[in-house]
């Protein structure tokens, strides 16, 4: 081959799902000359022109006994991605596909509109933060952050300079001369995502990064990474099954289960218009009934099993319906006038969750609710205590029964 060729490693990653692969730069022997050095990061509005930067099509990997099948993707530049789905699903065999530590069976993945399929994965020019954020033990904090540069052989000036950049972004100033071993998990994950970008990779890939810190660090840590993708506009995949984070920092969602697909969409698409009974189980809509079409006028006529329910939202035939427990309204009277979906029924059980209050319902059909912890105290609200639970017909949605 003609030319310099690629450092055999610009990132960390896990080979396995555990096995970390590093080599030090001292042990890769490249001489292909001086790398290239980094720029200041070109800003770009989120999801520009609709301008993919990431793409697969089919993509399909067997590992074992699972299969990640027939995976299509398209996600813009500049966007912050969240693939969300339960353990297991296939989302991490996912983002390891997308940064070439897995060669898929089938399909085909795209990188600013080149076929990455085939190439190793420094070839990529993505940056990757693994779910141990796999930093070298040994290196201090400035040493990690710069590990990727020193291994393209970008000039100690300009690393030195990027290292304070990224440090001065992340608040971790402080940290840099400090052993790794010595550093909380909220401090590591900084670090981690401060070498991850030091490459000015053309995508961040983030494994659960936020899986190994505690509540209160990962609502600080999902401001940060909102405020850093507003900074630098990386297109961002961000891999989770925690659904307040995902919240806080998507752009756009995706669910998968089982390796495939369930639904892609913004963050009301999967939480109030879920695609399939998985999708609104996982999402926690709760209230999901299969259900009967028997008027077609809006607001259509549902026939449950033991009553009638009205929505405004439009489809025939047999369909599932379903209702999140915030969006029922609970009434400690019988409504004076007319209304529609009113079910009354003793409360069943009470759970305090701080904040709110979650009910179960024992009206037909059984519905559970979630209040604002004040209203329940108001009202007195207790196990055995009849209620009128009222669910607006715009909050009925429906989906085709599978």
């Amino acid at each position: 081959m003609d030319g310099p060729t690629c450092p055999p490693v610009v990132f960390l990653y896990s080979v396995e799902r555990r096995e970390v692969l590093v080599r030090l730069h001292e042990e890769i022997g490249w001489r292909g000359g001086i790398a290239r050095g980094w720029h200041p990061p070109r800003r770009v509005a989120s999801g520009a022109g609709g301008r993919n930067m990431i793409a697969t099509d089919g993509l399909t990997k067997r590992l074992g006994e699972f299969e990640l099948v027939d995976v299509t993707v398209s996600i813009e530049e500049g966007e912050y991605f969240v693939l969300l789905g339960p353990t297991g699903a296939g989302k991490t065999i996912f983002l390891e596909c997308v940064a070439g530590i897995h060669d898929p069976e089938r399909g085909r993945i795209l990188i600013d509109h080149e076929d990455v399929t085939r190439l190793r994965p420094e070839e990529r020019r993505i940056g990757y933060v693994p779910q141990d954020y796999a930093l070298f033990p040994h290196l201090s904090a400035r040493r990690n952050i710069g590990f990727g540069l020193e291994v393209r052989r970008v000039n100690p000036t300009e690393i030195t300079a990027r290292t304070l950049e990224l440090a001065g972004l992340l608040g971790i100033e402080p940290l840099l001369d400090r052993p790794i071993r010595t550093l909380s998990g909220g401090e590591r994950q900084r670090v981690a995502l401060a070498r991850a970008l030091a490459i000015q990779p053309r995508v961040l890939l983030l494994d659960e990064p936020l899986s190994a810190v505690d509540e209160q660090t990962r609502e600080m840590l999902c401001i940060e990474l909102k405020r850093i993708h507003h900074e630098l506009r990386t297109t961002t995949i961000h891999v989770s099954h925690n659904f307040e984070e995902t919240l806080s920092v998507a752009d756009r969602i995706g669910v998968i289960n089982h390796g495939r697909i369930q639904q892609i969409g913004s963050a009301g698409d999967i939480f109030r218009r879920p695609a399939n009974e998985f999708v609104a189980r996982f999402v926690r809509s709760e209230n999901i009934f299969p259900a009967v079409v028997r008027q077609g006028t809006q607001p259509v006529t549902l026939e449950l099993e033991g009553a009638v329910m009205r929505s405004a939202a439009m489809l025939e035939g047999s369909v599932m319906a379903s209702v999140r427990p915030e969006d029922v309204e609970v009434w400690v009277a019988p409504p004076t006038g007319e209304a529609v979906n009113v079910y009354e029924g003793p409360i069943e059980q009470v759970l305090d969750r701080g904040a709110t209050v979650k009910l179960w319902i024992a009206s037909t059909p059984p519905l559970r609710a979630i209040v604002l912890r004040p209203w329940w105290l108001a009202d007195g609200l207790s196990e055995g205590k009849v209620v009128w639970a009222h669910v607006p017909p715009e909050a009925v949605h429906l989906f085709p029964a599978e």
